[in-house]
């Protein structure tokens, strides 16, 4: 391949400012002076994407592909764009199998490995997941960008490689807690905004981390490392401030409303007299008992199921939702929204007795 012309680089700066005219034009003059570019392909595929015509997309992508046989990024493109756009996982391994092929960089090398594996274990291809992860250098071997490596730390895990995701995310969290790895929090009250923001992703990966390591222990039955690990993370995301909310604390609790709407008119009636409680995280306490700290929400009291068996009222609580876990988790506002409707109208299933087998049947997990 060769470098990127001048037409090129200000097609990617159009793109990225969001003129897409612009863009095509750059890409339209640079296959007027070097027609076939494969480059220019991946350029207009881009636009093709970013304005949701994926099919356009993956038709430029398959041109750059056979222009440039080697060349890697049209066939990650391709995959990404399947798995992501357009739900067609399986169509997507294949792509991304060309792209882990054709791969000849280190970071085309790792992101290849990451779609692949995470197709495969997408589509329960558990021990081929497995044989794709064992193609990485182990965690000695290189030095990764955090979220690369909390990346394959979580495939590993998914890959039920439990030792090997334990071992990516303890170094990981070793490497932050070293004498200048991760900064005290006094010392960053002091130092200058930069520094405060990246304390505040150092201590947002260093969380991740020992989630993760929460949930390995979690794999292995290990109650005690569980806990401490996420009595961490706890501790952790408590001191990173969330960015200026999505939803003020009064618009979640009216999305809440909305949501039990949705209910039968009997199932709104029986469960009317059961305060929806919006608080920050879980209890401390609640964390050290085993909770997980990422936890959405949580029912708390007796099910409606139990008390009518008993023959009595049933004596419920309420319905928590945590809103800095439900602000971490979404995207943007409207994806906010649709996690408190999801994560209320699970916590109503508990109420009404169902599993969690139960609420996943219906698409409440």
């Amino acid at each position: 391949m060769t470098g990127p012309s001048s037409h090129l680089d200000k097609g990617w700066r159009c793109l990225d400012e969001g003129d897409f005219s612009g863009a095509r034009r750059a890409a339209e003059r640079d296959m007027e002076e070097d027609p076939g570019n494969p480059e220019s392909l991946l350029l207009l595929a881009a636009c093709a994407r970013a304005q949701g015509d994926f099919e356009k997309s993956l038709e430029l992508l398959a041109q750059a592909s056979e222009a440039d046989e080697e060349w890697g990024a049209p066939s990650q493109w391709m995959a990404e764009i399947l798995a992501e756009d357009l739900g067609r996982p399986e169509e997507a391994l294949k792509f991304a199998s060309q792209a882990l092929e054709r791969a000849d960089e280190e970071e085309e090398f790792l992101d290849a490995i990451v779609l692949k594996a995470g197709l495969e274990i997408q589509l329960g291809k558990t021990k081929a997941a497995q044989v794709t992860l064992s193609e990485l250098p182990s965690a000695d071997e290189v030095d990764l960008p955090p979220e690369l490596s909390l990346d394959l730390g979580y495939l590993f895990l998914e890959a039920e490689v439990i030792a090997e995701a334990e071992k990516r995310f303890r170094s990981l969290t070793s490497v932050m807690e070293k004498p200048g790895g991760l900064p005290s929090l006094p010392a960053m009250l002091h130092a200058e905004q930069s520094s405060a923001a990246s304390h505040a992703v150092a201590t947002e990966h260093q969380a991740e981390a020992w989630y993760g390591l929460g949930l390995c222990a979690e794999a292995l039955s290990d109650e005690s490392g569980k806990r401490d690990a996420w009595l961490r993370v706890l501790t952790l995301d408590s001191e990173a401030p969330l960015a200026e909310p999505r939803l003020s604390e009064a618009e979640m609790g009216e999305v809440a409303e909305q949501a039990l709407k949705e209910l039968p008119e009997a199932a709104r009636k029986l469960i009317a007299h059961v305060p929806i409680v919006i608080v920050d995280s879980p209890a401390r306490q609640e964390v050290e008992r085993g909770m997980d700290p990422r936890l959405l929400g949580m029912f708390e009291g007796t099910a409606y199921s139990d008390g009518g068996m008993l023959g009595g009222a049933p004596q419920v609580t309420q319905i928590l939702l945590f809103r800095k876990n439900l602000e971490r988790m979404a995207v943007d506002a409207e994806d906010l929204r649709e996690q408190i409707r999801i994560t209320l109208l699970h916590e109503t299933g508990h109420f009404f007795g169902m599993s969690e087998d139960d609420l996943a049947d219906v698409g409440l997990d």
